[in-house]
């Protein structure tokens, strides 16, 4: 197992350094890439939605195979002359076999981010997060409600953009059985981008649950990277932004995953 995890790493950067995917190479930008730098940054002016499917392989005594696919509609919205304000929304659908076999809808997240209007070459923004119980059976949600800060900084420098999205989230209400929530999310993301749409990207999804009952319970850090493209949609600067990534859980629960597969559908409306 441990080497079809490196195989599929190998195979997904062998890929995009492939120098067939860089056409003539990295001597000048483009509309698709261009397109491509504008989506990687989170709080960019432009409408996104993106279907994110992560499939997460060895999880339980069985090493059954977690899957959520995330639906994720993003929308900027001018507030003033100096600041946008962008609404990011998180449905996620389960399918998960251990402790027992559920599919469903999970808690529907949401994310608020303040963010100067002015191009450059840092950009950031923060505002809250909140998660709803809205799972739609018991054993794929919390049953809290959930809420704290987030925030996001990046900087681009020439073909590299690179940055973080960081949330912290505390339970305020809820089901009085179940365990409060006392989680960090870390998404790093570190991509390079080729001619013609094409890039590399490196973006895990590092959750911390500060109420674990131990430490092998406490990290998921996922390690890894993939390939991607945009394609773009006629003159008006609309595109499509696919790819896929593999990711090698280097800490992770005793119950697992080991590793995860993820493939990401991006449509992008520039306003």
């Amino acid at each position: 197992m441990k080497k079809i995890r490196l195989t599929t790493l190998f195979l997904a950067f062998w890929l995009a350094l492939n120098p067939a995917f860089a056409g003539e190479g990295v001597k000048s930008q483009d509309d698709a890439t261009d397109l491509a730098e504008l989506d990687e940054n989170p709080v960019a002016k432009l409408i996104r939605l993106q279907i994110e499917d992560n499939v997460q392989f060895g999880f339980g005594p069985d090493n059954g195979t977690l899957n959520f696919l995330r639906i994720e509609p993003t929308v900027a919205f001018n507030l003033s002359k100096r600041l946008s304000l962008v609404t990011r929304a998180i449905f996620p659908i389960v399918h998960q076999p251990f402790p027992q076999p559920a599919d469903g809808v999970g808690e529907i997240g949401l994310q608020l981010f303040l963010a100067p209007r002015k191009k450059s070459n840092l950009f950031w923004g923060f505002g809250p997060a909140f998660v709803f119980p809205s799972a739609t059976k018991e054993i794929l949600g919390t049953e809290k409600w959930s809420a704290g800060p987030s925030a996001v900084l990046g900087y681009r420098a020439g073909r590299w953009v690179f940055g973080t999205i960081v949330n912290q989230l505390w339970s305020y209400a809820g089901a009085d059985d179940r365990k409060d929530v006392n989680a960090m999310t870390l998404r790093p993301f570190v991509y390079f981008n080729f001619s013609h749409g094409w890039f590399l990207v490196s973006s895990p999804s590092i959750v911390a649950s500060w109420n674990a009952d131990d430490a092998n319970h406490l990290w998921l850090i996922p390690v890894g990277g993939g390939v991607g493209k945009l394609f773009k949609l006629g003159s008006k600067g609309k595109g499509i932004k696919t790819s896929i990534e593999a990711y090698d859980h280097v800490k992770a629960p005793a119950i697992g995953p080991d590793w995860q597969l993820r493939f990401q559908l991006t449509f992008l409306f520039p306003r």
